[in-house]
């Protein structure tokens, strides 16, 4: 059972916030665009550059589930199929999924998975499984 969905990223100062949250808000159903705000924290780079913590954190299951949903609905069946035979690079072996998706495809309305620095990290937590692979397979429906 998915418990929780966390989506973080980071704004450079290069960047227009505004549109960083709006990349974060593709990757959700429309329906639950509105649901939460993006949470903001201003923070110092490498190099003393300001930089701006945008989170996206749901713990409550319904939402989380639904999110989680539409994430993987929404990826490429290339990247759906990359998860499936290497789900340990993305599971924890315990209680949660790590995924980077790439930031500009976001914003521009599409999800894929990417290696890149310039990413928006999603952390997918569930419970009810004992972290074998095809109970985590099967909860997100990759099987």
């Amino acid at each position: 059972m998915i418990s929780s969905i966390c989506l973080s990223t980071i704004a450079h100062s290069t960047e227009d916030i505004s549109k960083v949250k709006g990349a974060i808000l593709n990757l959700l159903p429309l329906s639950l665009r509105n649901y939460r705000t993006i949470s903001e924290q201003e923070a110092q780079g490498h190099h003393g550059n300001s930089i701006w913590l945008l989170t996206l954190d749901l713990r409550e299951k319904k939402p989380a589930a639904e999110i989680s949903d539409y994430l993987l609905r929404s990826l490429p069946v290339a990247d759906r199929l990359h998860l499936t035979v290497q789900l340990d690079l993305y599971f924890d072996g315990r209680s949660a999924i790590f995924l980077r998706l790439d930031k500009q495809s976001a914003f521009l309305g599409s999800l894929r998975l990417s290696n890149g620095d310039d990413v928006i990290r999603v952390k997918i937590g569930f419970l009810g499984t004992r972290g074998e692979r095809s109970e985590v397979l099967r909860l997100f429906g990759l099987c």
